[in-house]
Order: C-alpha cells, then sequence, then structure tokens
C-alpha cells in the first residue's frame, strides 16, 4: 500500500511542471488571439501638389504619389516626398506673426541694456574678458528665457533667428559702433573695444542654442 502510494507520488510530482507549462502556453496563445489589433496608419495627403519630374515606380509611403528618386526622403516607414517632412515640421510650430514680433521686440530692447552691460564690462580692464565669458552666456539664457515667457507654448521655426538679429541691432549701439569708430581713428585701444563684441557673440549663440534646440 505504501509502495502505491509513494509510486503514485512520484508520478505526480513528475507530471505536476509538464501541466504548469502546458497551462502557460495556452494561457499566452489565448491573450495574443484575444489582443486588439493595432489600426493601420491613416493616410496623409501631402500638401504642394508634388509631381515628379520624370517617370517613376518609386511611391511615397504616405501619399502614394509617384516619387523622383533625387526628391525621395528616407524614414524608418519608407520612402516620403518633401512636402510630406515639410508638412510634419510644421505641425510642432504653432507660432504666428504675433509670437514673431514678440520675440523681436524683447530681444531688442534687452539687447540695449545687455550691450550697455558689455560696455561698461569691457572698460574694466585686464579681467574684463574674464568677466565677459561669464556674462555673455548669462545675458543670452535671460533673453532666450523671457521670449520662451512671452511666447508661452507657441514656438516658431524661426523665432531663434528674428531674436538673434533683433538683439544685435539692439547692442549694437553699445558694442559694435565703439569698436567701429576705434578702429577708424587707428585708437591703440581697439583690442579692448572688441570685448563687448566678444560677449555678444558669446550672447547671441547662447540665445541660437536655446531657442532652437
Amino acid at each position: 500500500m505504501k509502495r502505491n502510494t509513494l509510486c503514485a507520488l512520484r508520478f505526480t510530482l513528475s507530471v505536476y511542471p509538464s501541466l504548469i507549462f502546458v497551462a502557460y502556453r495556452c494561457g499566452t496563445m489565448n491573450t495574443a488571439n484575444t489582443a486588439p489589433a493595432f489600426e493601420a496608419d491613416v493616410a496623409f495627403d501631402c500638401p504642394g501638389n508634388y509631381q515628379a519630374a520624370t517617370p517613376s515606380t518609386l511611391r511615397c509611403s504616405k501619399c502614394n504619389r509617384p516619387l523622383a528618386v533625387k526628391d525621395a526622403q528616407r524614414t524608418p516607414t519608407g520612402y516620403v516626398c518633401p512636402y510630406y517632412v515639410k508638412a510634419r515640421v510644421a505641425t510642432f510650430y504653432t507660432a504666428g506673426p504675433k509670437q514673431y514680433i514678440l520675440a523681436a521686440l524683447v530681444a531688442f530692447v534687452l539687447g540695449i541694456g545687455i550691450g550697455f552691460v558689455l560696455q561698461f564690462v569691457g572698460r574694466i580692464g585686464f579681467f574684463a574678458l574674464i568677466l565677459t565669458i561669464f556674462v555673455g552666456p548669462a545675458a543670452g539664457g535671460l533673453v532666450a528665457e523671457a521670449i520662451r515667457r512671452v511666447n508661452g507654448k507657441d514656438r516658431g521655426q524661426y523665432v531663434w533667428l528674428v531674436a538673434a538679429i533683433a538683439m544685435v541691432i539692439g547692442a549694437a549701439y553699445f558694442t559694435v559702433l565703439p569698436a567701429l569708430f576705434a578702429l577708424l581713428a587707428g585708437s591703440p585701444g581697439f583690442i579692448f573695444a572688441l570685448i563687448p563684441i566678444v560677449g555678444l557673440a558669446i550672447a547671441v549663440t547662447t540665445l541660437v542654442a536655446r531657442l532652437r534646440f
């Protein structure tokens, strides 16, 4: 009797792991069969009325129009026409003329103050260049943050360019013009007059980096 019981127990222990494995496989198969299928991508009508210049069997993977090889742009999902790329990029930028004007005004006004500060720093003497290296990035970051706060969530593809130009124009009176006059007059202090320009260049670089990327 005991021998039969031990045999039955051994048989159960040997078969039990196999039963668990079979049950697990059946459960995963049922889950895979009942998982909701993903919907196919909605067809996208590429704007711009793109037409291939030469006959081509290659087609845009989004709008299915004939696509010239020279115009094809490779993506992880296939080749697309240039208008699709432009349309997709444009969806990330919502800034209008108002945001560009505000960015220009903010950069111009703050640029005047930054130019004055850089001119003052340039007159300190030997440590002017060292201070300019720290003042320039801080000034550019200040302008970029001010523009972001004014425009809110609206982003423009070329806001960085408008802001950089406006900032240079605003600061030019205190940075560029003194260096230009010193150069024309042949003043020996021309080298020191370039320090504010270096600071302005650093500030503009920081501004572009903060707004563009």
